[in-house]
Order: C-alpha cells, then sequence, then structure tokens
C-alpha cells in the first residue's frame, strides 16, 4: 500500500512525500517492492540534486539488484551522482565499474570514460586521464568528443610535447567541429605553443584570426 501511495504522489507531483514512502518501502530488505522504491528514492533525490543521497541508493540498488537492467541504472546513477557531487575518486570507481563489466551499452562505457577522465584530470592524475581522452576524442562532433581532443592537445603540451600536441590542433581545425567553445580554446593553445617556440608572428596572427572569427559570446 505505501509503494502504491508513493507512485501515486509521485505521479500528482507531491514528490516529497512520495520519497518519505519510499524511503520506507526501500527500508524493508523483504519487500517486493525494494528495487522500484530504491529506484524512485535515487531520482528523485538527484532530480532535487542530492547526489550524495542518490548516490548511497544507486549503491544500494547495486547490491540487490535482480536483473541486467536495474544493475545498469544502479551503475549509471553511481556514476553520474558522483560526478555531479564533484566526487573525483567515486567517479572513478563507478566508471571502473561500467568499463569493466561485460554487456554495457556502448555509450554508456563512452561516458564513463568520458568521466573518468575528467575526473582523473582533476586529480592531476594526467596520464590515465590522457589515455581516456584519446578514446573518447575519436569524434569532436559531440561536446564530449570536442573537450577531450582539445584535453588530449592540452596535456601533450604540458608533456612538452609539443609537436605532437600541434598536430592533435590541426587534426582537431580539420574537423569542423561545432563547439566553437573548444575551437577557441584550441587556438589559445596554438597561441601558446608559438609564443614557446619564440614565433611572437605567428602568436599574433592566430590571436587576431580568433579576435575575427570567433563570435560566440
Amino acid at each position: 500500500a505505501q509503494y502504491y501511495l508513493a507512485e501515486c504522489l509521485k505521479s500528482a507531483g507531491n514528490k516529497d512525500e512520495a520519497l518519505k514512502l519510499f524511503k520506507e518501502v526501500s527500508a524493508n530488505q523483504n519487500s517486493q517492492f525494494l528495487e522500484q522504491s530504491l529506484i524512485a528514492a535515487a531520482t528523485i533525490l538527484f532530480e532535487k540534486e542530492d547526489y550524495e543521497a542518490s548516490l548511497d541508493y544507486y549503491e544500494r540498488l547495486e547490491k540487490i539488484a535482480g536483473d541486467a537492467g536495474n544493475k545498469i541504472i544502479a551503475f549509471k546513477g553511481q556514476l553520474i551522482s558522483a560526478y555531479q557531487a564533484g566526487d573525483a575518486p567515486k567517479t572513478i570507481i563507478a566508471a571502473g565499474k561500467i568499463i569493466s563489466t561485460a554487456n554495457i551499452p556502448e555509450e554508456l562505457v563512452r561516458e564513463a570514460t568520458f568521466m573518468n577522465a575528467k575526473a582523473n584530470y582533476s586529480l592531476n592524475n594526467f596520464d590515465e586521464a590522457l589515455m581516456d581522452f584519446r578514446k573518447v576524442a575519436k569524434e569532436v562532433t559531440s561536446i564530449e568528443g570536442a573537450e577531450s581532443k582539445y584535453r588530449v592537445a592540452e596535456l601533450l603540451y604540458k608533456k612538452d610535447m609539443t609537436t605532437e600536441s600541434e598536430k592533435v590542433i590541426s587534426e582537431f581545425i580539420d574537423q569542423n567541429t561545432p563547439h566553437q567553445y573548444w575551437m577557441a580554446r584550441m587556438f589559445l593553445l596554438l597561441t601558446d605553443i608559438s609564443i614557446k617556440k619564440g614565433d611572437t608572428l605567428q602568436a599574433r596572427a592566430t590571436l587576431q584570426s580568433l579576435k575575427d572569427y570567433y563570435t560566440v559570446d
């Protein structure tokens, strides 16, 4: 009765009251509605931007999930909750579960790889980040692909591999990404490379080109 009442309250838009009931139902480990209640509670908590709490519920779901579909929901929920909470170590753990599990949708594996790279980047684990950014940077049509391509060039520059960095920048420019922000960041990086090489004339030309053609507010 509590579960069905919670569903009705959720449908009516009263998510706070629904959440209380979903929590009560999910506290009973023998409830036949345990998995559904954990998913519902986690979803509401995520929508309320209580990411640490939603992460906890997705972790509980993983432990008792009876089918592959709910296991994937648990993995994805952990990944996004940890990422949104800014918890890099837990993001890496969640991403690792996805990447190492068989029969996970390719799109989710790619999302986990990108978030794993971002988490490692934030922890200054640049070698690990570079490896994963390379995997996502195979295309630059998506926002994740465009950022990843930039990060590859940036990290190569940080490692004093300027020739390799320039090559990645050239590839990026030729790929005609729709994401002008990352294109602009690439031009700024190219300017830094020119300055590092002592070619101030080229650096000025690159900055002027950016000033003339970059129109994003």
